[in-house]
């Protein structure tokens, strides 16, 4: 089975070599499809410097990173996609330990895992424990505690997903997982333990690690909007983020010890807080 591993980019020359490294070092067969928007910085010349590793590339002025992506995918052949941002990588082994699960479990149509945080020196200053499972409703109230970053899906899902929104900027992510759960349903997922990704904190990321900036907010409000999720102040919407929260110490605490338990959920309130 074929990768095809799309990469959004732009001016992200920093990092952008050691993305694609991880992706070119995994040793399977890889389709990588480079969308940059037109980087001002030295991001082409790290591109051309991997020419050769490279499917498709393509430098230009785009309307955002939804956009790129739907460029990237509409020119994928392979048969389990990736979505990896340009300052972002992937860990050593995560292709074949995806390759080993979807073998593992043929009728699962998307592999997701735990990722680490990292710094602009790859160094690791956080692990984070995805959730075991969808957990539907809960997961439009609270997060499903995924990234994309340590996910993989075949080819079928994202045909029938069709297109990132280009209207968002921020959210893509959470409105592809979010249509997937609700309408491809939550059995096609399947988790393994192992670290697939690692997520990069530096100054200039899109997304701040102790913030929730007022676009990501309006793009949220527009989802819920969009799926029909109950308004903030709801009951029903109370109910199911206490259970979900409750879920996710409990699978924390087990997979992370107590201590992680506990930071990571009075960071996810504090964060919160800020904005209500």
């Amino acid at each position: 089975m074929k990768f095809s591993i799309v990469i959004p980019s732009y001016n992200q020359g920093e990092f952008l070599e050691r993305t694609l490294l991880s992706v070119i070092n995994q040793g399977v067969d890889t389709e990588i499809i480079v969308i940059d928007g037109g980087s001002t910085d030295n991001s082409v010349d790290i591109i051309k410097k991997y020419e050769d590793k490279i499917a498709y590339w393509v430098s230009e002025k785009d309307r955002g990173q939804s956009h790129a992506l739907n460029k990237g995918f509409a020119k994928a052949t392979g048969d389990i996609f990736g979505w990896q941002n340009s300052d972002d990588v992937y860990m050593p082994g995560a292709f074949k330990k995806v390759l080993e699960v979807f073998e593992k479990f043929p009728d699962k149509k998307i592999v997701y895992g735990n990722w680490y945080e990292i710094d602009e020196n790859d160094k690791v200053i956080d692990k984070t424990y995805s959730a075991p499972k969808p957990r539907v409703p809960h997961f439009s109230y609270e997060g499903f505690d995924s990234n994309l970053q340590s996910m993989f899906w075949k080819r079928e899902v994202f045909e029938k997903f069709e297109a990132f929104d280009e209207n968002l900027h921020q959210l893509m992510d959470t409105d592809f997982l979010f249509s997937v759960i609700l309408n491809q349903g939550s059995d096609i997922f399947v988790k393994t333990d192992f670290f697939l990704g690692a997520f990069r904190r530096h100054q200039d990321q899109k997304t701040k690690r102790d913030r929730i900036d007022k676009r990501a907010l309006d793009e949220q409000r527009v989802i819920d909007a969009k799926y029909g999720f109950d308004k903030t102040d709801s009951f029903t919407k109370k109910i199911h983020k206490f259970s979900y929260v409750t879920a996710k110490f409990t699978w924390l605490a087990k997979q992370g010890g107590i201590t992680l338990a506990l930071r990571r959920i009075s960071h996810a309130f504090f964060k919160r807080a800020g904005h209500l």
